[in-house]
């Protein structure tokens, strides 16, 4: 099934179906790689932006989404679905440029490509799993602020499908700031407005979900500080800055690629 391909341009890639599509373009490679739920569809405006402004964005469904086959979700197999589309495209050294889940998978793809220049994680943030999560609160209310929200989430995933909550699971797990310290290549964090991102939660649960993003923006801040390939910016979106601003987006992202291109100059 390697590199099949279909009237439509598509290509079905590996043993686990993996559905890619190159938008066309010449220049600087781009991979996109959408959020939990999502498929490719989100990146289509933006894909259209980046052609016009001399990239080649190929954008994929990530196992057990879109188009792409069910398979058993882990953070290596992602990654090894991320190989095998650079591979099939032949993609040269490309950004790799992810929203939420997709943004995580890019933060650990910058840990293993040392070439890339640059990655991105477009608001991929996760969710709070420990009391010291919430920063500010003490440690009775902390403890129960974390039990009310993992119970709150558990309830919004019951009758979701098993594949998704397995995603969901492999998030917990997750150490992200590790994966940014350990961060090769250069590598973008953007973060959406997260008072855009409350409004899912109910009015007793947004203190302690603002202050699960006060405990994650100061971590980030000192990861930024530590290591020079790390940076950070937010925009006056919600969760979704490739669609709710893509001018923008595609502004910050050529800024940002020539800054990764200077950094990579021996």
């Amino acid at each position: 099934m390697e590199g099949e391909m279909e009237a439509s341009g598509k290509r079905v890639i590996g043993e686990v179906p993996i559905v890619a599509e190159d938008h066309g373009g010449r220049g600087q490679d781009v991979l996109l790689l959408h959020g939990g739920g999502r498929t490719r569809r989100d990146w289509d405006v933006l894909a259209g932006l980046l052609v016009s402004n001399g990239f080649r964005p190929v954008s994929m469904d990530l196992r057990g989404h879109g188009e792409s086959g069910e398979a058993p979700w882990s953070w290596r197999e992602a990654l090894a679905d991320v190989e095998a589309v650079v591979r099939e495209y032949e993609l040269r050294q490309p950004m790799i440029v992810g929203h939420s889940l997709g943004g995580m998978v890019a933060a650990l793809w910058a840990g293993e490509h040392p070439d890339c220049p640059l990655a991105v994680n477009l608001d991929g943030h996760g969710n709070p799993t420990r009391p010291d999560q919430f920063f500010g609160l003490d440690e009775p209310s902390a403890t129960q602020a974390c039990q009310e929200m993992t119970s709150f989430l558990a309830e919004m995933g019951q009758g979701l499908p098993e594949s998704f909550l397995q995603v969901m699971r492999e998030i917990d797990t997750l150490d992200l700031f590790a994966a940014y310290r350990a961060a090769r290549c250069p590598l973008l964090v953007v973060s959406g407005d997260a008072l855009a991102f409350a409004g899912v939660f109910p009015d007793h649960l947004v203190p302690a979900w603002n202050a699960y993003c006060v405990w994650t923006r100061r971590e980030l801040e000192a990861v930024v500080k530590e290591s020079p390939l790390v940076r950070e910016t937010s925009l006056p979106t919600g969760h979704d800055p490739h669609i709710e601003a893509p001018d923008t987006l595609l502004r910050l992202l050529i800024e940002h690629a020539r800054q990764g291109e200077r950094s990579l100059r021996p």
